[in-house]
Protein backbone atom coordinates (compact mmCIF):
# COMPACT_ATOMS: atom_id res chain seq x y z
CA UNK A 1 0.00 0.00 0.00
CA UNK A 2 1.42 3.27 -0.99
CA UNK A 3 0.89 6.92 0.47
CA UNK A 4 1.88 10.01 -0.69
CA UNK A 5 3.79 13.03 2.31
CA UNK A 6 2.51 16.21 0.59
CA UNK A 7 5.13 19.17 1.29
CA UNK A 8 2.47 21.07 3.59
CA UNK A 9 2.62 18.14 6.73
CA UNK A 10 5.68 16.86 5.90
CA UNK A 11 7.54 19.03 8.42
CA UNK A 12 5.23 17.29 11.08
CA UNK A 13 5.60 13.58 9.25
CA UNK A 14 9.31 13.74 9.23
CA UNK A 15 9.67 15.63 12.13
CA UNK A 16 11.69 14.63 15.49
CA UNK A 17 10.11 13.71 18.03
CA UNK A 18 6.91 11.99 15.80
CA UNK A 19 4.45 13.48 16.67
CA UNK A 20 1.24 11.46 17.90
CA UNK A 21 -0.76 12.38 14.77
CA UNK A 22 1.57 10.46 12.75
CA UNK A 23 2.64 7.22 14.85
CA UNK A 24 0.03 5.03 13.15
CA UNK A 25 1.48 6.17 9.87
CA UNK A 26 5.41 5.39 10.66
CA UNK A 27 3.85 2.31 12.22
CA UNK A 28 2.01 1.47 9.31
CA UNK A 29 5.47 2.17 7.11
CA UNK A 30 7.82 0.30 9.56
CA UNK A 31 6.19 -2.68 10.82
CA UNK A 32 3.80 -3.81 8.11
CA UNK A 33 2.69 -2.85 4.45
CA UNK A 34 2.86 0.69 3.96
CA UNK A 35 5.26 2.00 1.23
CA UNK A 36 5.98 6.38 0.78
CA UNK A 37 6.05 7.50 -3.38
CA UNK A 38 7.36 10.26 -4.35
CA UNK A 39 8.53 11.51 -7.60
CA UNK A 40 8.73 15.01 -9.86
CA UNK A 41 7.96 17.67 -8.55
CA UNK A 42 7.27 16.41 -5.02
CA UNK A 43 10.17 14.74 -4.80
CA UNK A 44 12.10 18.07 -5.31
CA UNK A 45 10.18 19.84 -2.68
CA UNK A 46 10.79 16.39 -0.38
CA UNK A 47 14.49 16.29 -1.11
CA UNK A 48 15.09 20.15 -0.04
CA UNK A 49 13.78 19.06 3.37
CA UNK A 50 16.56 17.88 5.57
CA UNK A 51 14.59 15.42 7.66
CA UNK A 52 12.34 14.06 4.96
CA UNK A 53 15.43 13.91 2.44
CA UNK A 54 17.20 11.61 5.44
CA UNK A 55 14.21 9.53 6.08
CA UNK A 56 13.50 8.54 2.22
CA UNK A 57 17.06 7.48 1.67
CA UNK A 58 16.85 5.22 4.66
CA UNK A 59 13.55 3.87 3.72
CA UNK A 60 14.41 3.70 0.28
CA UNK A 61 17.19 1.38 1.15
CA UNK A 62 14.75 -0.83 3.30
CA UNK A 63 12.15 -1.27 0.20
CA UNK A 64 9.66 1.76 2.10
CA UNK A 65 10.21 4.12 -0.44
CA UNK A 66 9.67 4.51 -3.82
CA UNK A 67 11.26 7.12 -6.32
CA UNK A 68 9.20 7.40 -9.88
CA UNK A 69 10.86 9.05 -12.52
CA UNK A 70 10.55 12.42 -12.81
CA UNK A 71 9.54 12.64 -16.10
CA UNK A 72 7.21 9.44 -15.97
CA UNK A 73 5.35 12.20 -13.71
CA UNK A 74 5.69 14.98 -15.47
CA UNK A 75 4.26 13.68 -18.80
CA UNK A 76 1.15 12.37 -16.39
CA UNK A 77 0.96 15.59 -14.96
CA UNK A 78 0.11 17.54 -18.15
CA UNK A 79 -2.03 15.09 -19.27
CA UNK A 80 -4.48 16.16 -16.74
CA UNK A 81 -3.29 19.67 -15.40
CA UNK A 82 -6.40 21.40 -16.61
CA UNK A 83 -8.74 18.95 -14.84
CA UNK A 84 -7.30 19.73 -10.78
CA UNK A 85 -9.06 22.12 -8.43
CA UNK A 86 -5.65 22.07 -7.26
CA UNK A 87 -2.55 23.47 -7.59
CA UNK A 88 -0.90 19.73 -7.24
CA UNK A 89 -1.28 17.96 -10.07
CA UNK A 90 2.09 16.74 -10.00
CA UNK A 91 0.67 14.71 -6.97
CA UNK A 92 -2.53 13.41 -9.13
CA UNK A 93 0.05 12.21 -11.43
CA UNK A 94 1.90 10.62 -9.16
CA UNK A 95 -1.43 8.89 -7.98
CA UNK A 96 -2.38 7.77 -10.87
CA UNK A 97 0.84 6.31 -11.86
CA UNK A 98 2.19 4.53 -9.00
CA UNK A 99 -1.63 3.25 -7.41
CA UNK A 100 -1.38 5.05 -4.38
CA UNK A 101 -4.92 5.76 -2.71
CA UNK A 102 -3.70 7.79 0.40
CA UNK A 103 -2.65 11.30 0.59
CA UNK A 104 -1.34 12.32 3.84
CA UNK A 105 -1.93 16.44 3.12
CA UNK A 106 -3.86 19.42 4.53
CA UNK A 107 -4.43 21.08 1.17
CA UNK A 108 -8.16 20.92 1.26
CA UNK A 109 -8.66 21.46 -2.63
CA UNK A 110 -6.09 18.46 -2.74
CA UNK A 111 -8.36 16.00 -1.11
CA UNK A 112 -11.20 16.98 -3.78
CA UNK A 113 -9.13 16.17 -6.49
CA UNK A 114 -7.48 13.54 -4.55
CA UNK A 115 -10.98 11.55 -4.35
CA UNK A 116 -12.01 12.53 -7.54
CA UNK A 117 -12.75 9.36 -9.77
CA UNK A 118 -12.42 10.91 -12.83
CA UNK A 119 -8.79 12.07 -11.73
CA UNK A 120 -7.67 9.58 -9.49
CA UNK A 121 -9.83 6.15 -10.64
CA UNK A 122 -10.90 3.54 -8.43
CA UNK A 123 -10.32 2.49 -5.73
CA UNK A 124 -11.11 6.00 -4.30
CA UNK A 125 -8.52 8.00 -2.57
CA UNK A 126 -8.32 8.60 1.36
CA UNK A 127 -7.08 11.20 3.10
CA UNK A 128 -4.46 10.53 6.26
CA UNK A 129 -3.97 13.64 8.62
CA UNK A 130 -3.95 12.55 12.53
CA UNK A 131 -4.21 9.11 14.09
CA UNK A 132 -7.52 8.94 13.27
CA UNK A 133 -7.41 8.14 10.36
CA UNK A 134 -5.39 5.52 11.13
CA UNK A 135 -7.95 3.25 9.19
CA UNK A 136 -7.11 4.61 6.03
CA UNK A 137 -3.99 2.60 6.07
CA UNK A 138 -4.70 -0.11 4.80
CA UNK A 139 -3.40 -2.70 1.38
CA UNK A 140 -4.56 -1.60 -1.98
CA UNK A 141 -2.88 -4.21 -4.56
CA UNK A 142 -2.57 -1.79 -7.26
CA UNK A 143 0.18 -0.04 -5.39
CA UNK A 144 3.40 -0.42 -8.04
CA UNK A 145 5.65 0.90 -5.12
CA UNK A 146 6.93 -2.34 -4.11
Amino acid sequence: MCVIIDTNLASGVFGSPRRSDYVPLWQWIEERDGVIVYGGLLATELENMEKARRYLKTLSSAGKAHRTPDEIVKREESRIAGACRSDDPHVIALARITGARVLCSADKKLHKDFKDLCLVPSPKGRIYQSAQHKRVLRHDPNCVGR
